[in-house]
């Protein structure tokens, strides 16, 4: 085995997590080839390996991340999202959770908002992939799918997208755009009703998805139609239940590629969701480029679509765009009361909702390290005892000051210092993953 380096090397395997969970799945995350050394921030996390050979170790015992700080250490606040934690072990435990009035079983919902390492959609891939490895047996949700791709920007990489159209992307992360934004911070426009053509991506063999939802504004959502490509024939193969959601008929599976098509001119779309049949877990990645902390609040879409989804646990990983800047210019005051407006808004559309911040990497500045990571953090902190939240240290988890460099020099993170190549997201969404398990079943394994 080899690393990036192209040097020998042997991966010691996993640790327990208290109880024998263990985690080691095939891994992109070690692998070398061209598209690991790729620094373009906004595309290197879509690359892939068409073969993954090297099986992963625990990253804690990776000699590249002698850096990584103790697991023991990293996430503050646990009591306030006990709620979340429990189901957590409950679902990985091989238990379905119910709905309170009926038989029907229901997923845990995780929505995970951040800023461009979000949007790449790497870290949500590497959640879900290492859960898939570790827990076979569960039916994973992909969650909502923005249309990136179709306004020209990245985006994740398993499902497409295809139109004729010339659609025009409008963002809430940018000052100039305007729109009427919902849940994943960006919004399709086009002045023609073009018909879009989106695929679920999923392998063979994994469950068939139940439902399909579209997000769009309440004025445009009935100006949608889905219809399945193909021999199914139109309408054949959907029977709409709500405004904006379908739900597959029986016909043996669900399609594979749908079509949406407009009505009219001027139709707008947020997002669409494929619904795992059966779906114990569903974790959604929802990013903007340049997005910060006051980005969601120009939404005036996203309380109501939150409440649609009405998820267990939100994960709030804004910060690194705020903090860009010179270190005067930073002002912590400001970032706090942006956040706590942004707390109160979540819960107050969803109730019950427990609530985890995310601390910025480390990062630099015009080539030079920038303190403000640090003053987030000290920010985020104090939110879990003032807003009843819990933080996940992620600063202090990869290493803390300066650990941008070794990241880098590591293969980890981009030429910028400030984003991740995809390796780095890859090892986020491991350590996010393995965060929430620890955390789940300290009690037991104590």
């Amino acid at each position: 085995m080899t690393d990036r380096r192209g040097k020998s090397k042997n991966r010691r395997p996993l640790s327990s997590l208290g109880i024998a969970l263990l985690l080691c799945c095939p891994a992109p995350w070690g692998e070398a080839g061209p598209w690991a050394q790729r620094d373009s921030a906004a595309t290197e996390a879509e690359w892939t390996s068409e073969s993954q050979s090297l099986l992963r170790g625990d990253p804690h015992r990776d000699g590249d991340l002698w850096h990584l700080g103790s697991m023991d250490s990293v996430l503050a606040g646990e009591a306030n999202i006990s709620g979340f934690l429990s189901a957590w072990r409950e679902v990985l435990s091989g238990q379905r959770i119910f709905h309170a009035d009926s038989a029907e079983t229901v997923p845990l919902e995780v929505m995970h908002f951040g800023g461009s390492h979000v949007q790449a959609g790497r870290i949500g891939w590497a959640f879900r992939n290492r859960m898939a490895e570790d827990r076979p047996g569960l039916v994973i949700g992909k969650g909502i799918l923005a249309p990136y791709r179709l306004g020209g920007s990245n985006g994740p990489p398993e499902r497409g997208w295809s139109s004729d159209g010339d659609w025009n992307l409008q963002s809430c992360a940018h000052r100039r755009h305007t729109g009427q934004w919902g849940l994943t911070g960006v919004e399709l426009r086009n002045a023609c009703p073009e018909d879009i053509r989106c695929w679920s991506g999923a392998p063979a063999g994994t469950p068939c998805s139940g439902a399909f939802r579209l997000f769009a504004p309440p004025e445009d959502l009935q100006h949608w139609h889905v219809t399945a490509e193909g021999s199914l024939g139109p309408e054949s193969a959907m029977d709409s239940i709500s405004t904006g959601e379908w739900r597959f008929a029986d016909f043996g599976g669900s399609p594979d590629t749908l079509v949406l098509r407009p009505d009219s001119g001027h139709c707008v779309l947020h997002g669409v969701e494929w619904r795992a049949e059966g779906a114990d877990v569903v974790f959604h990645d929802i990013g903007a480029n340049g997005a910060n902390a006051t980005s969601w609040m120009r939404n005036p879409n996203f309380p109501a679509q939150l409440a649609r989804v009405h998820p267990e646990l939100v994960i709030l990983a804004w910060g690194i765009n705020d903090a860009h800047m010179p270190t005067a210019r930073f002002d912590a005051d400001r970032f706090r009361a942006h956040y706590i407006e942004m707390i109160q808004t979540i819960r107050s559309a969803t109730p019950g909702v427990e609530i985890l911040l995310v601390t910025n990497n480390d990062s630099h500045y015009k080539r030079r390290h920038n303190p403000n990571a640090a003053a987030v953090r000290n920010v985020m902190m104090e939110l879990v005892h003032s807003q009843r939240v819990a933080c996940w240290d992620l600063f202090g988890h990869l290493g803390g000051r300066h650990s941008i460099d070794h990241l880098g020099r590591a293969g980890f993170a981009a030429a910028d210092h400030l984003h991740m190549r995809r390796d780095g997201y890859v090892l986020m969404g491991e350590l996010l993953y393995e965060v929430l398990c620890r955390a789940a079943f300290k009690t037991t394994a104590g």
